[in-house]
């Protein structure tokens, strides 16, 4: 085999398969990886064949071989495993932050609309504190207003928002956690 005698090689072959392949299978569990193992290792006899001559254990030889393609390959596919699982985590966080931010988006135009809704005075009030982050006492300036007027015309709203919110079916936690913003 070593100086290329194919039927020298196609004996070695038909000698040591089946006995590779059942030590393999019983590491794979795989009879297509087993098969796949198998003609590697008989590949790389042949191609390494010149240094086949040097060998006195042929049997160890192809054992050693075998062990190790096989271990190689069970590596190879932990590897692919630990990356599958990796990609699979990085898709799932990226589609429960798409999820989240489509929640957050549905939840804001529900409490647009329910601010559409208020009185245009409460809606000021409303959008210079919520939106514009003004204090009490700068929109009482602004406004011309008391503070206790300020506080009234803040109470409502949120009470209105609230009941609004409360009618839509599908009002999600982000939605409630956006309320809670609201109210500080």
């Amino acid at each position: 085999m070593a100086l290329g005698d194919q039927q020298a090689f196609a004996k070695i072959f038909y000698h040591y398969t089946q006995r590779i392949y059942g030590f393999i299978l019983s590491k794979t569990k795989s009879e297509e990886l087993t098969e796949e193992i198998v003609q590697e290792v008989f590949i790389d006899i042949w191609e390494k064949r010149q240094m086949i001559k040097d060998v006195h254990n042929y049997e160890s030889y192809i054992f050693t071989m075998a062990v190790n393609k096989t271990y190689r390959f069970l590596q190879n596919i932990a590897s692919e495993e630990k990356l599958r699982s990796q990609v699979w985590a990085s898709m799932q966080t990226f589609s429960n932050i798409t999820n989240e931010t489509l929640d957050l988006k549905y939840s804001e135009q529900l409490i647009n609309e329910a601010i559409e809704q208020l009185s245009p005075q409460r809606k000021k009030v409303f959008v210079l504190s919520k939106k514009e982050g003004l204090s009490r006492h700068q929109i009482a300036e602004q406004l011309n207003v008391s503070v206790n007027t300020v506080d009234n015309q803040l109470r409502e709203p949120l009470i209105s928002i609230k009941n609004y919110l409360k009618k839509t079916p599908g009002v999600s936690v982000i939605l409630l956690m956006i309320l809670i913003r609201i109210n500080q």
